[in-house]
């Protein structure tokens, strides 16, 4: 018997799954051999899986392998290890104790009750609870909660009808660009070729909302009209009689696709912007929120901004913009390739780096060598506009930008989402489908697992908590942490530190740690009340996500939260790294009911007036307004 067909016979199984996470690869091809090779236990190869499925050195490039359930692994390993007992071969996995007898299905299944992993049975619970929310509020990050089918068509009338001019715009521009309006010919040549060998092909057959013709068939000419003119003179016609004015082009540029605070941000903001600026998205790797912009009609471009030629690569990128969105201070390089070609360029800091550290977090932490402290500071300078989320982190910078040029957006959250899934969802059925009773009281905290975050000062104090209340409150003490990646080393090295911590106290089965979701609206419904003992932060939206479904916040009192949040009033304030003040602030709250509910109630009250996505967007408006003077493009001379 091969000895890793069990696992290909599993991979085989497993192909449906055709996303995979970022930095995951899948592992039909990968050789198993040297995994099984020394003389192994269960408990042994439990923990042999979980190497070689999440640990990110198991693969020379850094990446890791696309995990498929423990469950269904070792199903499928049983059954090859038995088949080679019962056949009286040595074909069995190398390594893997041959059993006495073949296990029974109650035996394989008692020892994978023992070996599993916890959160499986909240992954499939909570799959449930979002597709039963999908229907009336969609995905949180791609769209609105709904509107009726006749609002819906209207527009998306309109944006067809306006992505049409600009298209037309774009393409009447670059012909007189390139002197090649003087010759009605050539031009119409071109167009003809457009619509003959481009939009005529079969990939436009199939995915546009072409008219039938009288056969039934698509109707390729009239589907190839609705997406550009069929020669200049009808370009010209059309933009003159569409009465629909064009967009000027920005470009968006993030530090990843990955999911988190920052990132998040850049989506709601240009969500929020789409119908004032054509926006495109740059990014230096791809990443699971590139569908995310699809779901908006945002293209999403990817330059690698370690590439020794990036900043050509991003003149070349810039000439066809008016406007430049630089999110995050990692994006330095983009603001002064900018300024040197005269663009207007707003950035958006959400970190919080002194001078000193900018060296340590981009090397370092972030793992950035091309960037530094020089090229940070410089576009502090060079950028026209800089937006801080928080008065706190304004002061951070002072002395490396004009006061004319910052400005303070307290950033907005997705009211409209939040408002709808609390709507239509049971908390008490959320809870049991993530595997809660109602005797549980649910510590929840969100975020990137990782040092900055906390997570290690909240497993302490938890397991103080446990030992000095426990159940005496009449609740059985539960702790959700949502965030763990496994992609850098000191971030896996961190989750394991946790583990061992819950582990020495005894209370790892009371805590579970997910990784990285797209929709953290189930866990803020499921708390009782938000963790956020970061060490180092800005203003973090889960702080207002948790107020604005009513939840007590414990945070710490650094950089901008006490912006967002009084101590005693939506929550408390602790100090940074400390394991005591966080585990006094958890057990007022636990031990009183009373005292949840009004902080909670006083928290969605402050949400409502400081942190709508209206307030935000329409800061955000004014200040990209006061740059480019107007948000519509210049009419063409179409003559």
């Amino acid at each position: 018997m091969n000895r890793v067909s069990s696992f290909l016979q599993l991979a085989e199984a497993a192909k449906g799954n055709a996303d995979l996470p970022a930095g995951a690869d899948p592992y039909e091809d990968f050789d198993f051999s040297p995994y099984l090779s020394a003389e192994q236990t269960e408990e042994d190869l439990r923990k042999t899986w979980r190497v070689f499925t999440k640990v990110k050195d198991v693969l020379d490039d850094g990446r890791r392998l696309e995990n498929a359930s423990w469950r269904l692994w070792f199903r499928e390993r049983n059954k090859a290890t038995a088949a080679a007992a019962s056949e009286g071969l040595d074909g069995a996995p190398s390594g893997i104790r041959k059993p006495s007898s073949v296990p029974t299905e109650a035996e394989s299944a008692a020892a994978l009750n023992n070996l599993q992993m916890k959160d499986l049975s909240l992954e499939k619970s909570l799959a449930r609870a979002e597709n039963n929310t999908q229907r009336m509020v969609g995905d949180m990050f791609g769209g609105g909660s709904g509107g009726g089918a006749s609002k819906d068509g209207v527009e998306a009338a309109n944006a067809e009808m306006r992505a049409k001019v600009e298209r037309t715009r774009r393409l009447l521009s670059l012909l007189s660009k390139h002197a090649l309006g003087d010759d009605p010919a050539l031009v119409d040549d071109l167009l003809a070729w457009v619509h003959i060998d481009v939009l005529s092909s079969a990939e436009v057959k199939t995915t546009t909302t072409a008219p039938k013709a009288k056969d039934g068939s698509a109707d390729v000419v009239a589907a190839a009209e609705a997406i550009l003119p069929r020669d200049a003179a009808a370009a010209r016609e059309f933009l003159s009689n569409s009465g629909v004015q064009a967009r000027k082009r920005a470009a968006a540029f993030g530090h990843s696709l990955e999911r988190n605070g920052a990132n998040n941000f850049l989506l709601y903001l240009l969500r929020e912007l789409r119908d004032d600026l054509s926006f495109d998205v740059f990014s230096p790797k791809d990443g699971p929120m590139r569908g995310d912009y699809a779901s908006l009609g945002i293209a999403v471009r990817v330059l690698d901004s370690k590439a020794t030629d990036y900043p050509q690569q991003l003149r070349t990128a810039l000439s066809d913009y008016d406007y430049v969105v630089a999110n995050t201070i990692m994006s330095a390089p983009v603001v002064n390739v900018a300024a040197m070609m005269k663009l207007p360029t707003l950035t958006v800091i959400h970190e919080a780096w002194r001078p000193k550290e900018m060296d340590y977090y981009a090397k370092e932490v972030f793992l950035m060598p091309h960037l530094g402290k020089a090229e940070i500071t410089a576009a502090f300078s060079a950028a026209s506009r800089i937006v801080f989320p928080a008065e706190v982190q304004k002061r951070c910078y002072d002395g490396l930008y004009t006061e004319e040029a910052a400005s303070v957006v307290y950033n907005g959250i997705p009211l409209k989402s939040i408002n709808a899934f609390r709507k239509v969802q049971s908390r008490a059925s959320v809870r049991a489908g993530l595997g809660y009773n109602a005797d549980d009281m649910v510590l929840v905290q969100l975020g990137t697992v990782c040092k900055r975050k906390g997570q290690l000062v909240t497993a302490q104090a938890f397991s103080k908590l446990n030992q000095s209340i426990g159940a005496s409150c009449g609740k059985q003490l539960k702790l959700l942490m949502v965030g763990a990646r496994y992609i850098r080393q000191h971030e896996i090295d961190y989750i394991d530190s946790i583990k061992e911590e819950l582990e020495s106290s005894g209370c790892l089965d009371a805590v579970t740690i997910l990784d990285v979701k797209k929709n953290v609206l189930p866990y803020y419904l499921a708390a009782d009340m938000i963790l956020c003992p970061s060490l180092n932060e800005v203003l973090p939206l889960v702080i207002c996500e948790a107020m604005a479904f009513e939840r007590p916040v414990i945070a710490t009192a650094i950089d901008g939260i006490p912006e967002a949040l009084d101590d005693g009033v939506e929550g408390f304030l602790i100090p940074p790294d400390n394991a005591g003040a966080l585990t006094e602030a958890m057990a007022k709250l636990v031990c009183d009911e009373d005292l949840r509910r009004d902080m909670g109630q006083r928290g969605r009250a402050r949400v409502l007036s400081q942190f709508s996505f209206e307030t935000m967007s329409s800061r955000y408006r004014d200040i990209i307004k006061s740059d480019l003077g107007s948000l519509e493009a210049p009419p063409l001379a179409l003559e």
